[in-house]
């Protein structure tokens, strides 16, 4: 697969369920390289120069076949209670 440009302009919430808990540094350590921020447990929320196509099938070889991503582009300001710290400056600063 050829790989895209990450860092940009669209704004994408990611999440996912990983199935039967296995160990998933390889996904924390890529969702960090991605400058994704984690908003709430298995939840992020990232600015990503991609489609969300594209960055659910990059993210694709960082979890098992059984585990489900969920990727979705968004143009308006999220809206949350509770969130994990941090997340109110990612919000200003991507949003």
């Amino acid at each position: 697969m050829k790989r895209a440009r990450w860092g940009g302009s669209s704004r994408s919430p990611i999440g996912y369920d990983l199935i039967r808990r296995k160990d998933y540094p390889k996904l924390w350590e890529e969702m960090e390289r991605l400058s994704a921020h984690k908003a709430i447990r298995d939840f992020y929320l990232a600015n990503l120069n991609n489609t969300a196509v594209e960055v659910r099938n990059h993210l694709r070889s960082f979890v098992d076949e059984d585990d489900r991503v969920i990727v979705i582009e968004f143009s308006k300001k999220p809206q949350f209670t509770m969130a994990l710290e941090g997340t109110n400056d990612w919000i200003a600063e991507n949003c």
